[in-house]
């Protein structure tokens, strides 16, 4: 097995899509999935963010040895880590959430203050008649 088809298993088991994932470690859904299409190779780059973003064991990743993750804390079992790693995934679909919220009120703010000032402007119109 490769390290492309190790990190959809990671992927995987993160129940992550490949945007989500991708995102996560500064990728585009297209650049991502030419790594685990094996078009393009698992960069340096990408395992840093790996390990720091999803606590992805680098030498399993690379021969499959160890387990798939590494230990967030001492005191910390599989299941913590997995509730931490879904609890992160959550927070960064609500920052999506927020933002694109964010986007939306700006835009119709904008078109109400446009729709504003044509209606200053009838009104102007109607008060010359």
């Amino acid at each position: 097995m490769t390290e492309n088809q190790r990190l959809k298993i990671v992927r995987k088991f993160l129940k992550r899509t490949q945007v989500d994932f991708a995102s996560s470690i500064g990728l585009t859904q297209a650049g991502y999935s030419d790594i685990e299409r094996g078009k393009n190779n698992v960069s340096g780059k990408i395992k840093i963010l790996l390990k720091r973003e999803h606590y992805v064991n680098i030498s399993w990743l690379e021969s499959g040895d160890g387990e798939m993750f590494l230990p967030i804390g001492e005191s910390q079992d599989v299941k913590e880590q997995q509730l931490i790693l879904s609890l992160r995934s959550e927070i960064e679909k609500l920052q999506k959430e927020v933002n694109q919220l964010a986007s939306e009120n700006s835009q119709y703010r904008e078109q109400a203050d446009s729709m504003n000032q044509i209606i200053e402007k009838l009104k102007a119109e109607l008060n010359k008649k």
